[in-house]
């Protein structure tokens, strides 16, 4: 099952996240909007009118509602919060072991979404190195593993990481057969949110 998540642009300056509209030219003078959305719901924040000399405006990547709900702080519980969320979410510790996921993250890998609980993300996504008898995250193929780096980057620098692409191995170990994935990662609080942005 192959899905996309609408591209973010990134800024180098500012680490906050754009959408942009086609830029229109009229007599010379040129022209963007830009649509401001949030990195993890992907709801539009707003809209802002640039011109040739407002390239560099920006706009945060996170809605204030899902700061509030991350920071459980709106009355809902996480769970609640991150099965609103419209793409596949996981929430993982500094080891990339599941501690929550939502409802969509259960219907692409198929699988009741509390019972991914306690396992490493490559049980979870069924990866064919996880199989070997050193587990997910102790093989030599892991210290390649771009999931497992992007999360463990954004754990050491707290630094969200937008679209990263990653492959995941499945079926035969010795035979494996290749994913392609786009994730984002990003910071809250002791835990790391892991959106599959594309899958496939």
């Amino acid at each position: 099952m192959a899905f996309t998540v609408p591209a973010l642009s990134r800024s180098d300056r500012s680490g906050r996240y754009l959408a942009f509209d086609p830029a229109q030219t009229f007599r010379g003078i040129r022209s963007s909007f830009m649509k401001s959305v949030c990195a993890w719901c992907t709801r539009e924040i707003g809209r802002i009118e640039g011109s040739e000399h407002t390239d560099t405006v920006v706009s945060h990547g996170i809605c204030p509602a899902c700061v509030d709900n991350m920071k459980l702080q709106r009355g809902v519980s996480f769970q609640q919060f991150i099965d609103s969320i419209p793409v596949p979410v996981f929430v993982v510790d500094d080891d990339v072991v599941v501690t929550a996921a939502n409802t969509k993250a259960g219907e692409l890998l198929g699988k009741d979404s509390r019972a991914m609980v306690g396992f490493r993300g490559g049980n979870v996504l069924e990866c064919a190195h996880a199989r070997r008898p050193e587990g997910c995250g102790r093989t030599v193929h892991c210290s390649g593993c771009a999931i497992r780096r992007t999360v463990n980057r954004t754990f050491e620098t707290g630094e969200p990481q937008n679209r990263v692409p990653a492959t995941l191995y499945r079926a035969d170990p010795d035979h494996p057969s290749a994913i392609a994935l786009r994730i984002t990662t990003i910071k809250v609080d002791g835990s790391v949110i892991l959106r599959v942005d594309r899958m496939g």
